[in-house]
């Protein structure tokens, strides 16, 4: 996506002389230009007012002068990937001068709107334009460890001409008998026990099946040009969490996930100059119910129920809870109604005997394979040595909450920086009142 976020980032400092000229133009004017068209959070630039480079010439800044050569700053904070990938173009034009790059810490960066989803933002402003793609003839070997390492929950699959033919998902190759887990499960298994990984039963795919034979051509796409608000409604209409952005004749142009339209809503630099003043005006403070959306309290709305185990619930049963429910997950509640923890299936599976971890992940399979769910026999999974058999012996402590009395614009915030899809709401009390999603915030902000 297009739009800075909190966590690591690049800083690039690039050191040119003020009259470096570019293609008939002012150097850092050129680069500039190139950065604001890659769509980069933005970039400062400034003059010294004395100095010297590797020539050893000293530059000084004297009055009445109209031509100058002193030293031109331009300091560029921006994702990793985007950067990395402008760096060739700058060293071209860059003839005579110095670039530094080092990793910084981005702690706030943000223009947050409190009225919802612009219609005048472009999707292509906000787009992810560095895109893993796969061609109809890739073999699913290969493709197979590009899905489960991809940002994006689907590869499009493209031709010669980089036109749009189909999307392959994990459900896709689910269905196609050539993927039997999700794919945070695959990784997990494959980062702790590659024997269990490999003592599952599941068909290996054949050699000559393609990209082309398990893809899905029925897609959902958007227009760079559509607005943002546009495509929210698209993804809240539909069950689609990635929109591929094609051009007029087909052509993929980037992706587009939910999430890169909830960090719109906490972080959008890209707005027009009249748009942040509006944003910006005082205006009287208002009652409640008057109040945009983003501006209330996330427990004024209707919340999911939330799917919860108590602390000293065995954990046989702790796996039947899970099974049923929608969140691939449960919370752990003490007897007050106080959430204690989490438990997903990751969990679970990294706290079992490792001679055991086979028997989950089989039932596992059959989960994801749509299988009727099936309780464990008794004695069927052990836990290692020194673990008792509780769900509160396998839960994730570390669970992030927000109260009911949270906005709804600091849940979303809240929700992107810890990068999780599904929050507990709780009282005063710690209490759990339920649970509330991305799509679920997506929705209260458009509907509002």
């Amino acid at each position: 996506m297009s739009l800075l976020r909190h966590g690591k980032a690049l800083a690039l400092t690039i050191y040119l002389g003020e009259s470096d000229q570019w293609q008939g133009k002012n150097l850092y004017i050129a680069i500039v230009q190139l950065l604001r068209q890659a769509r980069c959070a933005g970039a400062t630039v400034t003059r010294s007012i004395a100095g010297f480079g590797a020539g050893e010439h000293l530059h000084t800044q004297e009055k009445f002068h109209l031509v100058s050569d002193a030293t031109v700053i331009i300091h560029v904070v921006d994702r990793p990937e985007r950067l990395q990938r402008l760096l060739p173009q700058l060293e071209e034009m860059l003839q005579g001068g110095l670039m530094t790059i080092h990793e910084v810490e981005v702690l706030k960066y943000t223009h947050a709107p409190s009225h919802g989803l612009s219609r005048k933002l472009p999707v292509k402003q906000i787009m992810e334009t560095s895109v893993v793609t796969v061609s109809p003839e890739t073999s699913v070997n290969s493709l197979l460890p590009l899905l489960i390492d991809a940002p994006f929950r689907a590869l499009p699959v493209v031709d010669a001409q980089h036109h749009l033919v189909g999307i392959i998902g994990t459900r896709d190759l689910i269905d196609a008998d050539v993927l039997s887990l999700r794919r945070g499960i695959i990784r997990t298994t494959r980062e702790i026990d590659q024997t269990a990984l490999h003592a599952l039963s599941h068909p290996a795919p054949t050699p000559e099946l393609t990209a082309r034979d398990v893809m899905n051509r029925q897609i959902r796409t958007i227009s760079p040009d559509a607005s943002a608000k546009e495509a929210a409604h698209l993804m809240t209409e539909t069950p689609v969490r990635v929109l591929p952005v094609v051009s007029s004749d087909g052509k993929l142009l980037g992706m587009l996930s939910r999430s890169d339209l909830l960090q719109l809503l906490i972080t959008s630099p890209l707005a027009s100059t009249a748009e942040a003043h509006d944003e910006h005006t005082v205006r009287p403070s208002q009652p409640l119910h008057a109040a945009p959306v983003q501006q209330q309290p996330i427990g004024a709305f209707s919340l999911a129920v939330a799917p919860t185990v108590e602390a000293h619930l065995p954990l046989s049963q702790v796996i039947d809870a899970l099974v049923v429910s929608p969140l691939k997950r449960v919370f752990v509640v003490n007897d007050q109604g106080q959430v204690q923890g989490v438990i997903s299936d990751i969990d679970i599976l990294t706290r079992l005997h490792e001679a055991e971890r086979p028997v989950f992940l089989r039932l596992l399979q059959q989960w994801t394979r749509g299988g009727q769910p099936q309780r464990l026999p008794s004695g069927a999974l052990r836990t290692a040595p020194g673990k008792a058999r509780i769900a509160a012996d396998v839960m994730n402590p570390e669970v992030i909450t927000v109260n009911e009395t949270t906005t709804v614009q600091d849940t979303i915030k809240r929700m992107m920086e810890t990068h999780r899809k599904v929050l507990p709401v709780v009282d005063s009390h710690h209490r759990i009142q339920g649970v509330v999603g991305r799509a679920d915030v997506l929705r209260l902000v458009l509907e509002g």
